[in-house]
Order: structure tokens, then sequence, then C-alpha cells
């Protein structure tokens, strides 16, 4: 014997089903967002990168642009080098966490660049950072 549906059922099972696809979406692009596990890139060893007992996070660049860029990091209006990633390559920097909100520099050995908007970083982060095809 069949139990009578309530008006209304379908619709409240389908705003939950797409609350939890909506919430696996968003969790997925958190993950991916945060993974960078691939060889260390080159690095400003005089700014204390990586010290044993520093506090570090972990800046994964992804140059989707064909012109090779050299790197720099700022805070609170200092700038330090973080090295150099090759056109549509991808190199990992370990970055000792100084504050909260950093940026980055982008200067392509071709002539131009650009600095990105405030990136917030916590201590152990994995961050990704894209150079896109078009940027100059």
């Amino acid at each position: 014997m069949k139990h009578p549906r309530s008006p209304g059922c379908e619709s409240h099972r389908s705003s939950v089903a797409c609350r939890t696809v909506f919430g696996i979406l968003i969790l997925t692009a958190l993950a991916l967002a945060t993974s960078a596990c691939l060889p260390l890139g080159e690095r400003d060893m005089d700014w204390g990168v990586g010290g044993a007992n520093s506090d570090t996070f972990t800046l994964q660049v992804e140059n989707r642009n064909y012109n090779s860029a050299r790197l720099f990091a700022h805070w609170d209006g200092e700038r330090r080098r973080m090295g150099t990633v090759g056109g549509n390559q991808t190199e990992t920097f370990t970055l000792d966490w100084r504050t909260r909100d950093f940026r980055v520099e982008v200067d392509f050995l071709a002539g131009g660049g650009f600095i990105s908007s405030p990136i917030t970083v916590n201590r152990g982060d994995n961050l990704v950072f894209r150079i896109p095809p078009q940027a100059r």
C-alpha cells in the first residue's frame, strides 16, 4: 500500500539535494585551491625562506603566459624577490609567513607586468596563483 505524499514533498527533496550538491562543489573548489605539491622553485634565501622553526606557507605559481616572469612578494610595503617561473610552467615556493595580507608582483622578462590584489594568507596554507595567458 502506497503512502500518500504531502504537497510540496518533491520540491523539498530537490531543495535539499541542490544544497547538498552545492556544498560538495564548494568543498571541492576549496580543496583544489589549496593543493600544491610540486618541487620547490627558485627562492630568495636571505629572506629566511623555509627556516627549521619558521611558520611557512606554500605558493604554487602556474604561469599560463608564454613569457617567463620574475616574481616578487609584497609584505607591508616591503618588496622581496621570490624567484622566476618560465613561460607555460609551474613553480612552487615555500615562504615564511609574515602577515595575513600580501601581494604577488609579476615582472615579465619580455616587459610589462602587474601586481595582484591583496591575498589573505595563514600559516601552513597551500595557495595557487595563476598568471593568465593574456596578462601583459
